[in-house]
């Protein structure tokens, strides 16, 4: 019986944890795209007023920004001195929006 190294074992849970999105996570992408629609997509959102929005202390909004954007679901556009000024779903982050808004409905 030939068994997989246990290396190739523990990877597997943590590829697959690398998918799932935190319920902040998914909320700002709701969120996001809720503005998106409301103002036509014509507007980026500003950090601040989505920090204002979600009951979550602005550390960890800012980190679960970090780990979207890293996905490719977010945009964070930055001020001059490296601060986040105003963020933007990315098309890929849009479309997984729209999956999860869908599934709620």
């Amino acid at each position: 019986m030939s068994r997989l190294p246990t290396s190739k074992r523990r990877q597997e849970p943590e590829q697959i944890a690398g998918r799932r999105l935190s319920k902040l996570q998914k909320r700002i992408r709701c969120w996001l795209d809720a503005e998106e629609r409301r103002t036509h997509r014509i507007f980026i959102s500003s950090h601040q007023q989505l920090v204002q929005a979600l009951p979550h202390a602005k550390g960890n909004i800012s980190h679960s920004l970090r780990l979207l954007e890293g996905r490719g679901l977010v945009e964070i556009g930055r001020s001059p001195g490296g601060q986040a000024e105003n963020v933007r779903l990315t098309s890929a982050g849009c479309q997984k929006a729209s999956e999860l808004a869908e599934s709620y409905d």
